[in-house]
């Protein structure tokens, strides 16, 4: 059941919700130390949001008596702190929670979480030989569904009946129990910062491939006495290229010093000094 549902719910379901087993499911969204301006503030409002709308949730179908969290090993303090330690915000939602008598549950298998994190990392790593490639793909699959297997079992074994559960997750759609009421805690705000973090991360992704066509760039510096035609034959650009690619006030009158862009990736096929055999030949736009 989706969290709008709850106002709209009679009496008799409100006493079903209450008496059955329930998870409150939040996407744990993480603090991204170094993100561009405007990140933090809709990160703090999304927490904030995930907090108000998980009260009045709550507040209907039940108080949370126990908490799970991906990604953190432990339970109790020590999980209380892994926390803390990574996600101070998500830690306040949690440690309301657990001060008001919720138990913070250890959801994690150290050894699978670390299989997967570990097989992940391999993934990443250019390989040369597919055979290596597949096996690391095999062992991460393997590991994937190992982990949750584990997790399902431990949210069915350790929600007893009429319980409500925080789980903090990376997707908020992994299956759960069968017997088990989904909440899913989703504050619009949630697809606003989403749709931030796409344009910041498209932002990103442009502004290295404008660095990288810069670095790429390949200039000619313009030489006393030499044409544009000298410059094309020393490249093997065409003078049409050339004066497609740089804005000449005047090309006819192109100053000694001046940088000419050349095609990225442009690479000298004579030397200068084979180009002076080229000066004689007719050309209208020489340098002054």
């Amino acid at each position: 059941m989706a969290a709008e549902d709850l106002g709209s719910i009679g009496k008799t379901a409100a006493g079903d919700i209450l008496m059955s087993r329930k998870v409150y499911i939040v996407t744990m969204v993480q603090p991204s130390p170094g993100a561009p301006d405007g990140f933090e503030e809709r990160f703090n409002a999304y927490w904030n949001a995930v907090d108000e709308q998980l009260s009045r949730i709550e507040a209907r179908a039940g108080t949370v008596v126990r908490v799970f969290a991906e990604g953190v090993i432990g339970r109790g303090d020590d999980a209380m702190l892994m926390l803390q330690q990574s996600n101070p915000v998500a830690h306040r939602v949690v440690r309301q929670r657990v001060s008001a008598g919720a138990v913070f549950e250890e959801f994690e298998d150290s050894d699978l979480f670390g299989q997967v994190i570990d097989w992940g990392r391999c993934l990443q790593v250019g390989l040369i030989s597919k055979t290596v490639a597949e096996n690391i793909q095999a062992s991460y699959t393997a590991a994937t569904e190992k982990r949750s297997e584990h997790l399902h079992k431990r949210l069915d074994e350790g929600i007893l009946e009429s319980e409500a559960a925080l789980i903090l997750c990376g997707d908020p759609t992994a299956k759960i129990p069968d017997g088990v009421e989904r909440f899913l805690i989703s504050p619009p705000v949630l697809d606003a910062l989403e749709r931030w973090v796409q344009q910041a991360n498209d932002a990103i992704r442009q502004q290295m491939a404008e660095e990288q066509a810069r670095a790429q760039e390949a200039v000619h510096v313009m030489q006393p006495k030499q044409t544009l035609y000298a410059v094309s034959r020393m490249y093997g650009v065409p003078v049409k290229t050339l004066l497609q690619i740089n804005n000449f006030a005047n090309p006819n009158k192109i100053k000694v010093g001046t940088a000419i862009k050349l095609p990225a990736g442009t690479k000298a096929m004579t030397s200068p000094a084979a180009t002076l055999a080229t000066q004689s030949v007719p050309e209208s736009i020489t340098t002054a």
